[in-house]
């Protein structure tokens, strides 16, 4: 007779949202295709970064929410970012770099910077809706306006040059 074993083999997961409000994202459709690419800069030295939690300049950026019929004015839009992705560390709240030959001693750091909100996001934490930047669907659109920067998390003198690339998965919430 077989024994039982309880070894996992393999995990399903499921995602979704039930919803009467669809927006569309910079003019796509929501999705995994569905992707912005912020650019930091380009051959920062590391020399910006003079002491912990020195950062580069922020670039800002627009999560542009609507245009599409399914988008419904009067809707309350928030982000929720992606809690369990290994690319946060969850003592800084930042993103780690990631790619074959990161930088290290620096991470980026995302802030709200519209709709009344400004400061760092910490990631990998459950966002109070009344910290959140909410946006509100007029015209059938909605702007979300966002900051990220370099932000060093050691001393000068362990900060090493490599890639600044890191990526975060997110989910627009409506109210």
């Amino acid at each position: 007779m077989p024994s039982v074993s309880q070894a996992f083999d393999g995990e399903l997961a499921f995602y979704g949202s039930i919803s009467d409000v669809t927006c569309n994202i910079d003019g796509a459709a929501p999705g995994a295709g569905n992707r912005k690419e912020v650019q930091l800069g380009d051959r920062i030295g590391t020399d910006t970064f003079t002491e912990i939690g020195k950062t580069s300049n922020p670039v800002t950026f627009n999560l542009n929410i609507g245009g599409n019929a399914g988008c419904t004015n009067g809707t309350k839009v928030l982000v929720e970012f992606d809690q369990r992705s290994i690319n946060i560390n969850p003592v800084t709240g930042n993103l780690k770099l990631v790619g074959t030959k990161p930088a290290e001693g620096v991470e980026i750091q995302i802030m709200d910077a519209g709709n009344g909100k400004t400061g760092k996001i910490m990631l990998g934490q459950p966002q109070n809706i009344a910290d959140a930047q909410v946006a509100t669907v007029a015209n059938n659109t909605a702007t979300l306006s966002y900051a990220a920067q370099y932000v060093s998390t050691a001393a000068p003198a362990a900060i090493k040059t490599g890639s600044g690339n890191s990526f975060i998965r997110y989910v627009l919430a409506y109210h």
